[in-house]
């Protein structure tokens, strides 16, 4: 028995780790000038006399932007672990819509990618400054929170984002990773504090996820950083085209730390607004760089291996049509009073207009995306999609299900893979408020969507635990 132990441990010694390969790209993907900004629907970014078109050569409902702050960039990390391999994508933009990433998708395929849709994260910032009109959706179009798809500029996008995953392809070669994450706070806040009595202004998630990547000689190739923030320091007010301030970050890391290329993803950040003062000293962000040192610090302290595996899964999840239902105590925010009391009235009355959108008004069947890596220590980690804006109680119920799982630390990507509006939990849903108003499939919204992210997870649960 005891010379059987002593076999299996060399054994076991001998046994090489899996080889881990990583190529990353940078793309520019700044579109012309006159391309409308995506993310509000009001002030100087709308046409005048909403909802009647002022039609140019990219707009109809909203104003043509006018130059650029700084580059729009299609970023691709490929992580390619033993036989499993992943693209990470991400866009400086509104959000990640599902037809541009098969657009993406089917482009690079035809260019000789080995990508496929189960293997491919698209992640949007969430730059309320990026580029618009990319989108075919309906309900985006018209709000007008990004403006009439044009074709032209849909297609050349994707051409973008389909050349960061060629370059990355192209540039693979042996690396090692950590996973790791840390918490950062004082820079965010939840902006949902002045009207819902279920948060406080630092009702925030501090959770700072991070990939590192180095080649063989230690050498940074990449830094993936994962944190809930809008990008909303730029106002509706700004007409020329930025990353805002996660753009900021990503330039500080790549170009002052040296950290190789500043992937971000973005979290559950729906009810989650940088501080006014992380905003201050545009376009510096006095943020900015407290961000950037975060990342700097929590990428130091992890200690590189080639001693990491991975698995991932990817699961369609039917949402069906929408439930949209219009009352006034979501859409006025009133209970009582009103003109001729029409709010008394309603609220007595129960009165609620419901709409039953289609998938041609907005996307229904988003996919979510799992990806398990486990590292030498056995720390199991779970990065997992979701399909728009979370707000940050359903994070922490996404979190806390993964944990329940069996991971030992959860990223949360959001804005990713498809971008369907709010998921305002039942709670925020009956206090009502904009991100309410954009919770599209009424009140069980939020729960289409943790059943979503677990059903992924699952596939992926060290020892398939399930809930």
């Amino acid at each position: 028995t005891m010379m059987a132990a002593v076999w299996t441990l060399l054994l076991l010694a001998a046994t090489p780790s899996m080889a881990i390969r990583a190529g990353v790209a940078r793309v520019n993907a700044t579109l012309p000038t006159g391309v409308p900004l995506a993310g509000y629907n009001h002030g100087d970014r709308r046409v005048p006399n909403w909802p009647v078109p002022q039609n140019t050569e990219y707009t109809a409902f909203m104003m043509p932007s006018q130059g650029h702050l700084d580059p729009t960039w299609m970023r691709t990390l490929v992580l390619e672990i033993g036989s499993t391999r992943q693209y990470f994508t991400t866009v400086d933009a509104i959000g990640a819509d599902g037809n541009l990433r098969k657009m993406c998708l089917d482009k690079a395929r035809v260019m000789g990618s080995s990508v496929t849709p189960e293997s491919m994260t698209l992640s949007a910032s969430h730059t309320h400054s990026g580029p618009g009109a990319v989108s075919p959706e309906y309900v985006w179009s018209l709000a007008p929170a990004t403006d009439v798809m044009v074709p032209e500029l849909q297609s050349l996008i994707a051409q973008h984002c389909a050349e960061s995953i060629i370059q990355a392809e192209a540039n693979l070669k042996d690396a090692q990773i950590a996973v790791t994450s840390s918490e950062l706070y004082n820079v965010t806040v939840n902006r949902r504090a002045k009207i819902s009595p279920y948060v406080q202004p630092d009702s925030i998630d501090p959770h700072l996820g991070l990939i590192r990547v180095d080649d063989m000689s230690g050498t940074p190739m990449a830094t993936v950083w994962n944190f809930a923030i809008h990008g909303t320091c730029w106002g509706p007010s700004n007409m020329l085209s930025s990353g805002d301030i996660m753009g900021g970050v990503n330039a500080i890391i790549e170009e002052e730390y040296n950290l190789g290329v500043s992937l971000f993803i973005n979290a559950d950040a729906g009810d989650i607004d940088p501080s006014p003062e992380s905003c201050s000293g545009m376009p510096s962000y006095h943020g900015a760089p407290i961000i950037a040192k975060a990342i700097a610090e929590t990428r130091k302290n992890a200690t590189v291996s080639s001693d990491v595996t991975m698995e991932t899964a990817s699961v369609l999840v039917p949402f069906g049509p929408t439930n949209l239902n219009f009352t006034l105590a979501r859409f006025e925010n009133c209970t009582s009073g009103g003109p001729l009391d029409i709010c008394t009235l309603c609220e007595v009355l129960h009165c609620d207009l419901n709409a039953h959108l289609n998938g041609g008004w907005l996307e229904n069947e988003p996919r979510f995306t799992a990806i398990r890596t486990t590292d030498g220590d056995g720390k199991h980690t779970l990065m997992v999609t979701m399909p728009g804006e979370a707000l940050s109680e359903l994070g922490a119920q996404i979190r806390s299900d993964g944990l329940a799982m069996g991971f030992d630390d959860v990223f949360l990507l959001g804005y990713s893979q498809n971008h369907m509006g709010y998921f305002a939990t039942p709670n925020e849903y009956d206090v009502g408020g904009y991100e309410s108003q954009l919770t599209f499939w009424g009140i069980g919204t939020s729960d289409l969507v943790r059943k979503g992210a677990a059903q992924a997870a699952q596939n992926v649960a060290p020892g398939r635990k399930l809930l």
